[in-house]
């Protein structure tokens, strides 16, 4: 994790049904829990589950129709490289979600302005962890390593919002890039992929460029992919 920005874990859910939101909140938040903070040997003193959504690639796919206000799915998102967040956004949405509308496992928690610094005065980290519900035998995940763009300018996407505006980033193409791919990923593999890290004096990855691709090998009925993605944040 610390020098790619990626990993991948081992997660038995004991979680049978991931449309239930409160299943979800009383079984598997939990599960997650424990793994961010037994994965670090540097020991976690909190972890705090911002999001969870569910993902899904199919040809059926619903586009964004701005006169109807239907958000709907961003079908072509899937295919984008890019990163959940920059160094602004980062830092500026933890702050925010600490302070405003933290919502930990299920536990509605909010801290003062004076805590959420003091918590964001050591190193933290924004996580993002995505769990297939079955065997992927389309649209694997594919990411890129760290030390492969650790020298090149981003490029900053903003994300207009009702009550906000957020920032993730992209990058351009490089020969060098690195990429690693996650193909057949099992519903017991977790792929953990670092969005942020506050420290930022070169000794560790600060984040990783993530997508997904086409695999060629794929049968032509391949089943679509369906991840549960979980958002969360970490405190050491």
């Amino acid at each position: 994790m610390d020098k790619l920005g990626v990993s991948l874990a081992h997660c038995q859910s004991e979680c049978k049904n991931f449309y239930d939101a409160h299943e979800v909140e009383k079984v598997f938040y939990p599960e997650i829990e424990r793994l961010l903070l037994e994965f670090f040997p540097m020991q976690p003193t909190r972890s705090f589950i911002i999001t969870t959504f569910l993902t899904r690639t199919t040809k059926g796919d619903r586009t964004e129709d701005q006169d109807n206000k239907n958000p709907g799915i961003n079908a072509n998102y899937v295919n984008l490289v890019h990163n959940d967040l920059n160094d602004n956004s980062g830092r500026l949405r933890c702050q925010e979600l600490l302070t405003k509308n933290l919502r930990n496992f299920g536990r509605e928690q909010n801290y003062s302005v004076s805590e959420a610094e003091e918590k964001m005065s050591r190193r933290f980290m924004s996580i993002n962890l995505a769990k297939p519900m079955e065997t992927v035998e389309q649209y694997p995940f594919v990411l890129c390593a760290w030390p492969s763009f650790a020298d090149q300018p981003y490029i900053t996407n903003y994300r207009v919002y009702d009550d906000r505006v957020g920032e993730t980033t992209r990058f351009t193409h490089r020969d060098d890039h690195e990429w690693y791919w996650f193909p057949r990923q099992t519903s017991t593999e977790v792929s953990m992929l670092k969005c942020y890290d506050s420290v930022t004096d070169g000794s560790v990855s600060r984040w990783s460029f993530h997508s997904a691709c086409i695999d060629p090998t794929a049968a032509k009925d391949a089943a679509c992919r369906k991840n549960v993605v979980v958002r969360s944040y970490v405190f050491f």
